[in-house]
């Protein structure tokens, strides 16, 4: 019978410690994540923990205290995904904040400049 197969790109320290615990247990890489993936899903199909919930509190409509305590592991362990790997949304935000920084400094110098130009003229 024949495999499908899809590539993905990986970040490569998940890779390198996929590779460590493969050799430890005597597994190949893929199998090693294939592996892992199996355990999260089983979790977060697990009784008294709802992923749904965890999203919804991501997306900022429940309180984190309303979560169990795994579902708040859950939550901040992706809400730290997401800072190290944010989403070219979030970077465009992040961009555009930047800039309006920038811009609201540049403004502000600005007008000290002019308001020490005024006095020193009077």
């Amino acid at each position: 019978m024949a495999s499908n197969f899809s590539t993905v790109k990986l970040n490569s320290h998940l890779v390198d410690e996929a590779r460590r615990e493969a050799e430890l247990l005597h597994r190949s890489i893929a199998g090693q994540i294939e592996h892992w993936a199996k355990l999260g899903r089983a979790i977060e199909n697990a009784r008294g923990f709802s992923i749904e919930r965890v999203r919804t509190a991501l997306a900022g409509d429940l309180k984190i205290e309303d979560l169990s305590g795994d579902e708040q592991g859950a939550f901040f362990t992706d809400l730290g995904d997401q800072f190290e790997s944010p989403s070219s949304t979030l970077q465009t935000g992040y961009a555009k904040l930047g800039d309006e920084r920038r811009a609201a400094r540049a403004r502000r110098r600005k007008s000290e400049t002019q308001a020490q130009s005024t006095k020193s003229a009077a």
